[in-house]
């Protein structure tokens, strides 16, 4: 399993799906937009010219700007837990 995570620093959501993310074994990547510019211009791609945030990516699977019920309920079918 691939998970990227695409967020800012200081993010409420950014934060708490890292921390998330980090309490649990499976290594991920994060991407912070206002400091990548390849992650930046992707997200641009993703979202019709807009910087948005956080965007997760599953494998081939791609959620634009999930809430905290959405990224529970990914999390939860991918059998992760903190």
């Amino acid at each position: 399993m691939k998970i990227v995570l695409y967020g800012k620093q200081g993010h409420a959501y950014t934060v708490a799906f890292k921390n998330f993310l980090n309490s649990t074994d499976v290594p991920y990547i994060y991407k912070d937009v206002s400091k990548d510019a390849e992650a930046r211009e992707h997200s641009k791609e993703l979202y019709e010219g807009v910087v948005k945030f956080p965007t997760l990516f599953v494998d081939d699977k791609i959620y634009l700007t999930p809430t905290t019920e959405e990224f529970n309920k990914i999390m939860q079918d991918l059998r992760l837990r903190a």
